[in-house]
């Protein structure tokens, strides 16, 4: 019975490393980028976005159709980095820290306090828009809309 419980401990204290490592693993932008690479099928569905207004995005191509700018804003909802037509700012760079390599932290906060004073409208389509605009056009590596 003895040998049972330290089984069991051994096996608990495993399972708490693995979590711990998953946990602190931070990723590249290409991985993050993959984590979020089948939003673009949800969202392109439910907003009818064409496959080549989103191909456009990753030429610099940011036409204000209001299907692209609603793909934009269902990205950003389902990564939790807009609720209520407003960008979560702080969120953006917390989950940045969490996610991101160190590398990555001081451009996303000089993308982020860029894109704050640029992004100026209220209608949330449009804010998901200019802000990916303004990511894209400030530093396109962290543009990570799929």
């Amino acid at each position: 019975m003895k040998g049972l419980g330290v089984s069991l401990l051994v096996a608990l204290l495993l399972v708490l490393l693995a979590i711990e490592d998953t946990v602190s693993k931070k990723m590249t932008i290409e991985e993050a980028k993959k984590t979020i690479k089948n939003l673009r099928k949800v969202c392109s569905k439910k907003n009818d976005t064409p496959k080549e207004l989103l191909d456009g995005q990753f030429r610099g191509e940011f036409p204000q159709d209001e299907r692209l700018m609603c793909y934009m804003k269902c990205i950003m909802i389902a990564t939790k980095a807009m609720k209520n037509d407003v960008i979560l700012w702080d969120f953006f760079v917390k989950n940045a820290r969490m996610i991101l390599l160190e590398e990555y932290i001081p451009r996303v906060e000089s993308v982020v306090e860029t894109c704050k004073k640029e992004v100026t409208s209220t209608e949330g389509c449009e804010v998901a828009w200019q802000f990916g605009k303004c990511i894209y056009e400030n530093d396109k590596e962290l543009y990570l809309a799929p």
